[in-house]
């Protein structure tokens, strides 16, 4: 079964729990709103990506996208099609990697990443799920089209988590769209990650350089598509 992550316009991000916990109490950083925080300190944000600290992927442009792990997810078959490559950015892992929807940075709930299985119900009213490997929150969603539709239940998950071995890593990542598009629900985007093993970081890439890189998968589609007419 596909891991399938819900996100808004905040894209995905990539980080190992111990890694970035230790980074938070090095730097006497206590507040929850990570986000905010990564956003506004220029000087911190680039140091993390020297270290490897936390990997965001900004303006990728879709609310859902299915989320693969070289090694441990087969890859995307002869149906999808690559659209953007990039790689060599820097990431440190200790015990496990996450794959999260960044919006989980706006206000980070360290609790939900430590292993143990719970629930909660946000002051928005909105009931989340934790596990060891997923996060996950419920909704409504609309079945069937006209007067037979119909409301139920679903979870949209936000976070990822696979058990990789401790160390220092490059990170690549690979955009893929579908060659013919499905219908809603079928989910018709896919990012691809893969990692290579390293002894020491040499330099560092920021991914948040507009004039290198575009995650936005949608985008890319877009433009061939007019490009093509």
């Amino acid at each position: 079964m596909d891991n399938i992550l819900t996100m808004s316009e905040y894209g995905i991000c990539v980080f190992s729990f111990d890694i970035l916990q230790e980074f938070l109490k090095k730097n006497k950083i206590r507040s929850k709103k990570l986000l905010d925080k990564f956003q506004k300190d220029d000087k911190l944000y680039l140091d993390m990506q020297k270290k490897g600290i936390w990997v965001p992927f900004v303006d990728v442009g879709t609310m859902k996208c299915i989320i693969k792990l070289e090694g441990f997810d087969e890859p995307f078959n002869e149906l999808w099609e690559q659209k953007l490559a990039y790689s060599g950015f820097n990431i440190e892992i200790e015990n496990a990697l996450w794959i999260s929807a960044t919006d989980s940075f706006l206000t980070f709930q360290p609790n939900e990443y430590i292993g143990e299985e719970g629930s909660y119900v946000t002051k928005e009213g909105i009931k989340s799920y934790y596990d060891a490997y997923k996060i996950c929150y419920e909704t409504n969603a609309c079945i069937g089209k006209g007067e037979s539709r119909t409301w139920v239940k679903k979870l949209l998950y936000t976070d990822f988590k696979y058990d990789v071995p401790s160390g220092k890593y490059l990170l690549s990542v690979k955009g893929y769209a579908r060659k013919k598009r499905l219908e809603y629900p079928e989910v018709n985007y896919g990012f691809l990650f893969s990692l290579k093993k390293v002894e020491e970081f040499d330099g560092f890439k920021n991914p948040r350089e507009n004039s290198i890189y575009n995650f936005n998968v949608v985008q890319i589609c877009r433009e061939e598509g007019l490009s093509n007419k």
